[in-house]
């Protein structure tokens, strides 16, 4: 690895590390501290220490102090901003430093990935425009193919009479026609490069409007329109369905604060996609649940894979970055159902039954609806 990457990738470990989800590494135990350090010079030291990384992290790659580029490079080394991290670590696992371009590159996608009203609203004028475009450069070729054939019986009246006259009037005509359908086309074809762009616009609304900003996962509404596509299909599969809810999460905003939480639930979500893999689709649910999808999965199956991840998590101890204090563990509860004759809403019911028993049972399990 060039000395420059690796010199950034120790700075996103060092402020990073604890959201890592890395099965083979826990946390290090954060160092006692002193009596005479207070909570207040805990945290205006690790913000010196994040100033002076984010200074580093400009420096090694060549980046102009700018506001864009200093607040890349602090969402990438707080983690405060999980799209554009993933962005900046998958550029940096190239081997290549930023650039400014680059850093311009992701922070206009970010910004295009981002579906506020008033960007649905301006999609929803240009689509408004393009349709009336068309409609419009249908309805000049309409006119004027009707115009001119009007204009065609009324000459033909006269040919006997005026043959040379009807002729020239008619090729008047005629080239008149065919600048006017020219043009339409040219409207068209405009139109449809528009209409081109339109589309692409409206497919990364669309894929914006799946996933949940905080953790990058897909959302409720995707992982819905997920679970009626298995079920929609001709061959029925068989198909299981999981509900993972953060233990005591509540405890983690009230002593840490929300930001942290934030971390929390994109640390847990990262885990739960890195370790159940392709074998599950994991979306945020809502607050701090999450819910999974197992295809061709029996429900003691997805108890067991759920199981070695609930494990494997419960091995990792958090730290608060900003403040160095203890998180401690995290665990999860979950709930298992399999989806039987088709019917999703019962087998989320089911699992959400089960998930409230392990709750009720002590936490920190994994339980099968009616086994």
């Amino acid at each position: 690895m060039p000395r420059t990457a690796a010199r950034t990738a120790a700075l996103h470990q060092r402020m990073l590390g604890w959201l890592q989800a890395d099965p083979g590494r826990t946390a290090p135990p954060p160092a006692p501290a002193t009596p005479a350090t207070t909570p207040e010079q805990t945290r205006t030291a690790t913000r010196r220490q994040l100033y002076r990384d984010v200074g580093e992290f400009l420096f090694s790659n060549g980046l102009e102090p700018t506001p864009r580029n200093f607040m890349v490079a602090h969402a990438y080394l707080s983690g405060e901003d999980w799209e554009v991290a993933r962005a900046v670590s998958t550029h940096l696992r190239s081997g290549s430093p930023l650039s400014d371009g680059k850093v311009s590159q992701i922070v206009e996608q970010r910004r295009t990935s981002d579906l506020t009203p008033e960007r649905l609203a301006t999609l929803a004028n240009h689509l408004e425009a393009r349709l009336n475009d068309c409609v419009s450069a249908v309805d000049t070729t309409r006119d004027s193919a009707a115009e001119f054939g009007s204009a065609l019986n009324e000459e033909a009246q006269n040919l006997a009479s005026d043959p040379v006259g009807t002729l020239h009037r008619v090729i008047s005509l005629t080239r008149d026609a065919v600048e006017t359908t020219r043009l339409a086309e040219l409207q068209l074809h405009k139109t449809r490069q528009e209409a081109a762009t339109l589309r692409n616009e409206l497919q990364q609304a669309r894929r914006a409007a799946e996933h949940d900003h905080l953790t990058g996962l897909p959302n409720r509404r995707r992982f819905e329109a997920q679970l009626s596509e298995v079920i929609g299909r001709e061959k029925a599969t068989t198909a299981t369905v999981a509900i993972c809810d953060i233990d005591d999460f509540k405890q983690v905003n009230d002593c840490h604060g929300h930001s942290a939480g934030d971390r929390v639930l994109r640390f847990v979500a990262d885990f739960l996609r890195t370790h159940l893999g392709r074998g599950a689709m994991v979306a945020r649910y809502g607050g701090e649940e999450f819910a999974c999808l197992f295809e061709g999965e029996t429900p003691h199956g997805a108890r067991a894979a759920l199981d070695a991840v609930r494990e494997k998590l419960a091995t990792r101890s958090l730290v608060n970055q900003e403040t160095g204090m203890p998180i401690g563990a995290i665990t999860f509860s979950a709930g298992v159902a399999p989806i039987l004759d088709g019917d999703a809403h019962a087998a989320m019911q089911d699992a959400d039954a089960a998930l409230y028993t392990a709750k009720r049972n002590g936490k920190d399990a994994v339980v099968v609806a009616r086994g």
